[in-house]
């Protein structure tokens, strides 16, 4: 039982960097990150549910495994700033696009009563 724990908490933790490396793209700007992007993550994070419960006990058979859940700990931190960064990012596009639909909305709304005086 604790050695699939450790097989788990060792794939989450690569798992986790690779998910943390793409938020931190789409922050950058050279990707896209959607719902489907946090999806795979909860996946995860789901699965480590049980390897946490029984952490005390996993560590105390396998004390070199207190890296591996200071590191996990450490990325899930780091994935919560980094999506809560994306969340800002995206209402501020949301922002960006109602602007310019507002925008476009009263040029046509111009061009009509332009259309009317001719």
């Amino acid at each position: 039982m604790y050695g699939a724990m450790r097989q788990t908490l060792l794939r989450v933790n690569a798992s986790l960097v690779g998910y943390l490396a793409e938020a931190r793209r789409a922050l950058r700007g050279e990707c896209d990150f959607g719902v489907e992007d946090v999806r795979r993550i909860r996946g995860p994070v789901e699965e480590m549910a049980p390897v946490l419960a029984h952490s005390t006990e996993l560590l105390r058979l396998q004390p070199e495994l207190a890296g591996q859940l200071d590191l996990y700990k450490s990325q899930l931190g780091d994935l919560q700033t980094t999506l809560g960064q994306i969340r800002v990012m995206l209402l501020a596009r949301q922002a960006s696009l109602e602007a310019g639909r507002a925008q476009l909305s009263a040029v046509s709304q111009w061009m009509g009563a332009f259309r009317q005086t001719r």
